[in-house]
């Protein structure tokens, strides 16, 4: 199961799904001021997210989004709704 600071980049990438279509493609910095975490606590949590397949990045490594494992992942767990 997901810490709740990898929910939160969950759900907030989940959002960005729904809304924009997928994959929900998120600048880190944009992800980082919207968590409203620490930035060592969002960059964690995105470091495990991307080892587990959740969540994938660009090629230039500035922003990130959901794999589509991540989304199922947070549709079957999520009570975002």
């Amino acid at each position: 199961m997901s810490t709740p600071e990898e929910t939160l980049i969950l759900n907030l990438l989940a959002k960005e799904w729904d809304h924009s279509g997928p994959p929900g493609i998120m600048d880190i910095s944009d992800v980082v001021a919207t968590a409203g975490q620490a930035p060592s606590e969002t960059l964690s949590a995105l470091k495990s997210l991307f080892e587990s397949g959740l969540v994938d990045r660009t090629k230039l490594k500035t922003a990130v989004f959901l794999t589509p494992k991540g989304y199922a992942s947070i549709q079957k767990f999520s009570t975002r709704r």
